[in-house]
């Protein structure tokens, strides 16, 4: 079976864990950076998922899973030890239309989460189907030490530059060949070594006069503070 690969805008929409273990924990952590509301059904939570309830970050049920526990539900993870209780939540997700994924029990998901590696709004995913997570991890760790932090710093500097091209130039065409020259330039190198001076005068040399290149240059600048702290 072939996968369809998606990105899903779950801002604002209840995501339910049901369970309170260190896989659970993860779903919480992948889920927060993404705005949901999120939602952790357990009798028991570790000590990460006990602390982000106290700081109001999630809905936390200390119980079991009752049915009905789905009902308005945008995703579903099911992260228990007991597989009869993983069953119930498939059933009742299936005959509600909700998303469910499954520790565990690939067949049963009606979602993946792929492994992934996040750098401010660049993200890359790794999928085997569930037919190797191990596999899977092992690139997601080759992909983190091959792309670090001055990739997110990019995409930032060129989602910023994008809104100041398309507002002085409708041309699509004309778009696509400027981003390619700068992404063929040393723009990467300057990000990566703070080489600030070079980088404003390499988009002074790049872009066309009329794009405010200091506006620029000191967005990139605040998000690589931001980033280091």
């Amino acid at each position: 079976m072939s996968l369809y690969p998606v990105n899903l805008d779950v801002r604002d929409q209840l995501c339910i864990i049901v369970g309170g273990g260190t896989v659970a924990s993860r779903k919480v952590e992948s889920l927060l950076p993404c705005g949901a509301k999120i939602c952790v059904i357990s009798p028991m939570v570790v000590t990460r998922i006990a602390e982000r309830a106290e700081a109001g970050l999630l809905e936390l049920k200390q119980r079991e899973y009752r049915s009905g526990d789905l009902s308005g539900a945008k995703l579903v993870f099911a992260a228990t030890n007991s597989r009869t209780i993983q069953k119930q939540i498939v059933t009742e997700a299936r005959a509600t239309g909700i998303l469910v994924n499954v520790v565990d029990m690939p067949e049963s998901c009606t979602f993946q989460v792929p492994a992934s590696c996040r750098r401010g709004d660049l993200l890359l995913t790794v999928a085997t189907g569930g037919g190797s997570p191990a596999l899977a991890a092992r690139i997601r760790k080759q992909l983190e030490r091959s792309y670090g932090s001055e990739y997110m710093l990019l995409v930032a500097l060129m989602a910023d530059l994008r809104k100041q091209i398309v507002g002085v130039n409708s041309n699509a065409t004309e778009h696509k060949q400027l981003f390619e020259k700068l992404l063929d330039s040393d723009i990467l190198d300057c990000i990566r070594q703070q080489q600030w001076i070079a980088l404003s005068k390499l988009l002074q040399d790049i872009l066309p006069q009329e794009i405010d290149v200091a506006s620029l240059l000191e967005k990139t600048q605040k998000h690589f503070k931001e980033e280091m702290l």
